[in-house]
């Protein structure tokens, strides 16, 4: 007679959680969809208690007969069905000499071995989730490597683009595997052509740069590297021009006001005064130097882990960097560097980040939130610089 208890799940764990981690890894640890449905189905036909209550053990007493037509199969292949999860070492048969199965003695199909792997098979699935992410992100990078090639581009003169150097990059660029085939590639893979793509974008960027003459635009009058979206937001409101002379009076054909907005001390005026230097503080090409001071520290770290690269270049892969942590699908950022460009789309991404401890409206969701900021901008209403200065009156600078 046994005298040591049988193994038990962890606490908080039951039946249901095994037959959904099975059915969650069964292609991780090499079982086919008709092995883990099996698997599954024996689990469920267990009794619920003897996966944590120590006295009992999880045994499955079904004929096979029954179970095979249960299943829709004939009972040959079920038993090399049985067989294979036995090697596999998911289960232990014990039955009579003559292999029948019986509840009141014990003897069956014995599932005690997966609550004895229960932490193990929990480990491969966190691995797995783990992989899965990275592969995510190695994605996400893609499409960031995708569309900064494609802006680098738009800054060559159409005689540069004919060019023999330029026209060599772009067919290595169009040897690029589609977005739809790089999760199944595998992370080595993927990580290699990552690798591969980002060795030809800084080989335009240098090419680029050696060539003086090869953007379309000078340099005096190039594109900030924060879009100049900038709409007045003004909080105050002034109310010096409002009539207040009663109804039966004449028309009024003359105004002491100095001008249309009110006197030049009222508090519209002050506050128009500082929004517009704030403006010029977050325009222009070195724009991005402030936006990135009122970012959080882990941003900033991010931006510092690659200063050696172009202050633009390090701010979307600093974005990039982030997306995962902040929980935005690689879907909402690969759109929105498509829609707005890589440092606007990039832009959202710190302002989201920082906005997470706003006081009044903080970002629960920034994967929706900047799905939100997409659609703004597709319908013109994006503020970006207003939203910078919002930013830095609450840092109090």
């Amino acid at each position: 007679m046994r005298t040591e208890p049988f193994p038990s799940l962890p606490q908080g764990f039951s039946r249901r959680d095994v037959i959904a981690l099975m059915a969650d890894i069964g292609r991780d640890i090499g079982l086919g969809p008709r092995l883990t449905d099996i698997l599954t189905r024996l689990i469920g036909c267990t009794e619920a208690d003897a996966w944590i209550d120590p006295e009992k053990e999880p045994i499955f007493y079904g004929r096979q007969e029954s179970f095979a037509q249960k299943l829709g199969i004939s009972t040959r292949q079920l038993r090399t069905h049985e067989k294979t999860l036995l090697k596999r070492g998911l289960m232990e048969r014990r039955t009579a000499a003559n292999g029948s199965r019986h509840g009141g003695t014990g003897l069956g199909l014995v599932l005690t071995p997966l609550i004895e792997r229960f932490t193990d098979f929990l480990s491969v699935r966190e691995a797995r989730n783990e992989r899965y992410a990275r592969m995510k992100t190695l994605k996400a990078t893609r499409s960031v490597r995708w569309a900064t090639f494609r802006d680098e581009l738009a800054r060559l003169s159409p005689e540069d683009l004919l060019s023999d150097d330029v026209q060599d990059m772009i067919a290595e660029r169009e040897t690029w595997p589609r977005t739809d085939t790089l999760l199944s590639m595998g992370e080595a893979r993927l990580t290699q052509h990552i690798e591969a793509a980002t060795n030809l974008c800084t080989r335009l960027s240098d090419w680029i740069a050696n060539h003086a003459d090869s953007s379309c635009e000078p340099a005096e009058t190039f594109r900030s590297f924060i879009q100049e979206d900038i709409q007045q937001i003004y909080s105050e409101k002034c109310n010096a021009n409002v009539d207040k002379r009663s109804a039966d009076k004449s028309a009024h054909t003359e105004y002491p006001a100095p001008g249309p907005d009110g006197p030049v001390d009222c508090k519209e005026k002050e506050l128009e005064a500082e929004t517009l230097a704030l403006q010029g503080l977050f325009s222009g090409r070195y724009g991005l130097d402030h936006a990135v001071s009122l970012a959080r520290e882990d941003f900033k770290f991010e931006m510092q882990v690659r200063s050696d690269d172009r202050p633009d270049c390090a701010f979307v892969e600093a974005a990039n960097a982030r997306i995962a942590p902040l929980g935005i699908n690689i879907t909402a950022w690969a759109a929105a560097c498509d829609r707005m460009g890589r440092v606007p789309a990039a832009l959202c991404v710190m302002l989201l980040d920082t906005n997470r401890d706003h006081p009044t409206a903080p970002v629960m969701n920034p994967g929706g939130a900047l799905r939100g900021m997409i659609k703004a901008h597709n319908r013109g209403k994006l503020n970006l610089i207003g939203s910078l200065i919002g930013l830095h009156r609450r840092r109090g600078l």
